[in-house]
């Protein structure tokens, strides 16, 4: 396995504007290694599609890592697992407000590429996904995201069978869950998840 030393080839002790190298490079191995342990787990992956994914690990590890490092997330940076931390709440929920916060939003402010919280309210484990805006129908009032599908304007999902599924505006409080990998069960609060590169990737394009 040759690709590992290629995301420290470029290291310096200036990587990252006011931020020595130590860090950057903790970063970029938990988030290799976590990314290595998730390509191993896919079942039926074809040898040339698994080559590609190996070779643009190091790209886009270095691009997570510099953003995190950068990143004005108002959370607490843990560099040894790569993940940020801050208090859970006791239960996930989606206030009556929710709905009107999010209509002045999209009619005043989202664009196209923003990084939203998707609630998850649907499964026996709850979370809060992090995506990102690809269309926004304003003659419709809804609004479309690349994981999860169609919107309307107040956060109600509109694909078939995910009617627990919502769009909430990208503030600090609905993101803290998505950043820390926040989960519920039906007793409460339970271990956070781990957050995929591409979620990290989105999260470091958060302007708070």
């Amino acid at each position: 396995m040759t690709q590992q030393g290629d995301i420290f080839q470029q290291l310096t002790p200036t990587t990252t504007v006011g931020v020595g190298s130590g860090a950057f490079a903790e970063l970029c191995t938990a988030l290799y290694e976590r990314e290595l342990k998730q390509l191993a787990q896919q079942e039926q992956i074809s040898i040339s599609l698994l080559q590609r994914r190996l070779q643009s690990v190091p790209y886009y590890v270095q691009n997570a890592a510099r953003g995190m490092l950068e990143s004005d997330a108002p959370y607490t940076l843990d560099v040894q697992n790569a993940s940020w931390q801050t208090p859970q709440k006791k239960h996930l929920t989606v206030s009556s407000t929710q709905a009107s916060k999010l209509q002045r939003w999209l009619s005043r402010s989202a664009r196209l590429g923003d990084t939203v919280p998707i609630f998850d309210l649907q499964s026996a484990i709850q979370q809060v996904r992090l995506d990102s805006i690809d269309r926004i129908d304003k003659a419709q009032h809804r609004v479309h995201c690349n994981m999860h599908g169609w919107f309307n304007f107040e956060g109600k999902c509109l694909e078939t069978g995910s009617d627990q599924l919502w769009l909430l505006r990208p503030d600090a409080t609905n993101l803290a869950p998505a950043f820390c990998g926040h989960q519920w069960s039906h007793k409460g609060r339970i271990d956070p998840r781990t957050l995929t590169l591409r979620e990290v990737l989105l999260a470091t394009t958060v302007d708070f």
